[in-house]
């Protein structure tokens, strides 16, 4: 399958409290938003929306593939019957159409990746607002995740764990839906690029969500 999630990236997420009282500023807890992220409602369709739009570049790829290798076929074909500068000629065309070929897999990455941090970016707003919702109730001073990558904590009380409580809380707000799609631009026919676009998975963070 083109589109494999290579796991959830979300990380580093920090909530300083903001007007608490100085004596509750030591209460603090974490979660795991990978686990988070795994029971959301909606995710599944997300995903599934994210893998047909990341399998429609993985068209646009195909066809720039094909291209590179009818060409090289066909000189390869025709090489021993060709004058020198026709042979010349051909392969400064391939050489080309080879270096405009990688400049697409380029934006091809980036469009992947675009359609990546778009897609997940409702589930991320939803767990930054659940955890707010729960700091601020609760009186936490900061809520750790516990799923980062750079996470510091070797050891923890698994009692302060609020993971279970704010996929409680995310279930009884409205479902994330995926954010509107911008109407498409025509694009000219470009080179294949030499590998496949990302994979998809979850990318950009809301502000106190970060990546590595």
């Amino acid at each position: 399958m083109f589109v494999q999630l290579r796991g959830l990236v979300l990380t580093a997420l920090t909530l300083a409290a903001v007007a608490v009282p100085a004596a509750a500023q030591t209460k603090v807890a974490f979660v795991d938003t990978r686990k988070i992220l795994q029971e959301m409602p909606g995710r599944n369709q997300i995903e599934a929306r994210l893998r047909t739009e990341i399998d429609a570049l993985g068209v646009r790829e195909k066809v720039m593939v094909d291209s590179l290798n009818a060409m090289l076929t066909s000189f390869q074909k025709d090489s021993a019957t060709l004058t020198q500068a026709d042979r010349t000629k051909r392969f400064t065309e391939m050489q080309a159409f080879d270096a405009r070929y990688r400049d697409t897999l380029e934006v091809l990455q980036q469009e992947a990746q675009a359609k990546q941090a778009e897609a997940m970016q409702p589930l991320f707003d939803q767990i930054r607002e659940a955890l707010e919702m729960i700091r601020a109730a609760e009186g936490y001073a900061m809520i750790f995740d516990m799923g980062a990558q750079a996470n510091p904590i070797v050891a923890m009380d698994k009692n302060l764990d609020l993971s279970d409580k704010v996929i409680a809380r995310i279930r009884t707000m409205p479902q994330a839906r995926p954010a509107a799609q911008p109407a498409p631009t025509t694009r000219p026919p470009a080179a294949a690029p030499a590998t496949r676009p990302p994979a998809a998975g979850p990318t950009g963070q809301p502000a106190g969500v970060r990546r590595p």
